[in-house]
């Protein structure tokens, strides 16, 4: 079912056409990170929520100035040209729920007609193999309609290797293994066999202060979607308040006098 809810002053039909970025809970939480940047360097709009079930309930302060009510696990928001449409996921999904939350994903964008979706995930580095351990941290895969992929290759970006699994795992798809992206590989196998255009854009992560891989992961991002223009390319990326809290408050140095 379509769990998209709207704010009162948005028209859900500003949806359709849209690319949808979709980032994935992953190693380092970096697609969430990126995501981060992205709402509020290009300062999008928030147009409502995915009330879902199937992810764990959290919730907290909004960041927005003048914000009111709370953020809640996923919320939607939007480029004022409605050519972006941006996904926060601040949640995992809830222990059998997976196949729900993989349903409603996929209903979400065939109901609301977006023109592709692109997923944001981080790839286990400690995983790599010899190709992948000697090249760039940033891989690109597609389905057959994606033509941001073939954009992204042209660009020099390399596509996502095919890597030997147990024989269990090799009949389950062709699609290359993805160790430490959740749910991204079973989205991405939703999104191709429901024919829409879907591209993968990942990025080689660990565990730990992943500040500075969000800020590569989200350089490489708009090389490939230039979500800004060209003048305002190289500028810097506008972080929300709550990373000034990422690792806890800073001690009272008095305490240890």
């Amino acid at each position: 079912m379509d769990t998209f809810v709207a704010t009162p002053s948005f028209n859900k039909k500003d949806l359709e056409g849209s690319t949808l970025v979709l980032p994935t809970v992953s190693i380092g939480n970096v697609p969430q990170l990126t995501c981060d940047l992205i709402i509020h360097t290009l300062h999008l709009d928030r147009v409502g929520f995915l009330d879902d079930d199937s992810v764990l309930p959290v919730a907290g302060a909004r960041e927005e100035t003048g914000g009111i009510g709370v953020s809640v696990p996923i919320e939607v928001f939007q480029s004022s040209d409605h050519k972006w449409t941006v996904v926060q996921q601040r949640a995992p999904t809830e222990k059998g729920k997976k196949q729900q939350f993989l349903e409603n994903i996929r209903e979400f964008v065939k109901v609301h007609k977006f023109s592709q979706v692109v997923l944001l995930t981080s790839i286990d580095a400690s995983r790599r193999i010899d190709a992948q351990i000697n090249s760039v941290p940033f891989r690109v895969l597609g389905t057959g309609k994606s033509q941001l992929s073939e954009h992204a290759i042209s660009l020099g970006v390399p596509q996502l290797e095919q890597v030997d699994e147990s024989e269990e795992k090799e009949k389950e798809s062709v699609i290359p293994s993805l160790p430490g992206s959740g749910l991204a590989r079973h989205l991405f196998r939703k999104f191709k066999e429901s024919g829409i255009p879907a591209t993968i854009l990942s990025m080689f992560a660990l565990e730990g202060d992943n500040v500075s891989d969000s800020i590569a992961f989200v350089n490489f991002v708009n090389t490939i979607l230039e979500l800004k223009s060209n003048k305002d390319a190289s500028g810097s990326w506008t972080p929300p308040k709550s990373w000034e809290y990422l690792f806890g408050t800073p001690y009272n140095a008095e305490l240890y006098q």
